[in-house]
């Protein structure tokens, strides 16, 4: 059986965490890091960032497992399924870092994975282990830019729908970099081409981006960030279409397997290139 404690570090300085049995936390030369109902909270001490202190509000604030609009749910389950295609059947410890609703648990699970579901909210952490309470399925209060994980732990890092929300993406993809095994692989989606859209923040009257959505990536963009980074190679699949969202086909679509839709969904791509989502794979 998998234990999570092999792997585990502090924070900022990848320090070898103990077991401290009088007052139940995780201690290293670096600080004390407190168990909750038996998730570690590894977060950096000292102030919190302006970022965790937002995604921990957001998580008690908004219903991430609420019940959505059956075409987003039907838009989500396909970019679900693209995720899990591109994992390696080889793969047998992953780590799904902004687990959210927790999604890649549950499909992970069932194909008899070790996963560790990642948040920096306690609160998403916690409803994901309850929801899909396994012998094989961790937990951990983490910041993506301090991975609490020794170098090369996971044979795969799956990040759905993070990178749009960073002010310093390259940061957050040295650092996944860094705990993924050598020839492990990456998996990342994000919106294509996003234009993103403001408000007028009601308290600070400064515009906000809408769903904290803060980078639009295109070619360009990845390609000036990869080039900074060490790997052996990647490459893109752009996917889902514009057009089929504004004529509303998600639901006669849903009813094809996968496999078909994908072939559907290249085709009309090709006719009318206006892809909205891209999943990125780096092999390290």
């Amino acid at each position: 059986m998998f234990n999570i404690s092999n792997i585990l570090v502090s924070p900022k300085e990848k320090k070898q965490l103990y077991f401290n049995i009088q007052s139940e936390s995780l201690v290293s030369e670096e600080s004390e890091f407190k168990i909750i109902e038996g998730i570690p909270i590894l977060l950096p001490n000292g102030t919190v960032s302006n970022y965790v202190e937002h995604y921990q509000k957001d998580a008690i604030f908004f219903d991430y497992f609420e019940k959505k609009f059956y075409e987003t749910v039907k838009e989500e389950e396909r970019v679900h399924q693209y995720v899990f295609s591109r994992i390696p059947p080889s793969a047998k410890l992953i780590a799904d870092i902004g687990c959210g609703n927790g999604w890649l648990a549950r499909r992970l699970l069932l194909a008899n994975r070790v996963v560790v579901s990642v948040d920096v909210s306690l609160e998403n952490v916690k409803k994901v282990l309850n929801l899909y309470n396994d012998e094989n399925h961790f937990g951990v209060v983490a910041d993506g830019y301090f991975l609490p994980f020794k170098d090369n732990s996971f044979d795969c890092v799956v990040c759905s729908e993070v990178l749009e929300h960073l002010h310093k993406p390259l940061e957050f993809l040295n650092e996944i970099l860094r705990v993924t095994k050598n020839n492990g692989k990456i998996i990342l989606t994000t919106p294509y081409k996003e234009k993103i859209r403001y408000t007028l923040c009601i308290h600070c009257n400064r515009p906000t981006p809408w769903n904290a959505h803060i980078n639009s990536f295109d070619e360009e963009f990845l390609n000036e960030i990869v080039k900074n980074l060490s790997f052996k190679n990647y490459r893109y699949f752009k996917f889902g279409n514009a057009l089929v969202q504004y004529l509303r086909l998600y639901r006669v679509l849903s009813i094809f397997p996968f496999v078909f839709w994908k072939i559907f969904d290249s085709i009309i791509n090709r006719i009318y290139h206006r892809p909205k989502h891209w999943l990125i794979e780096i092999i390290k």
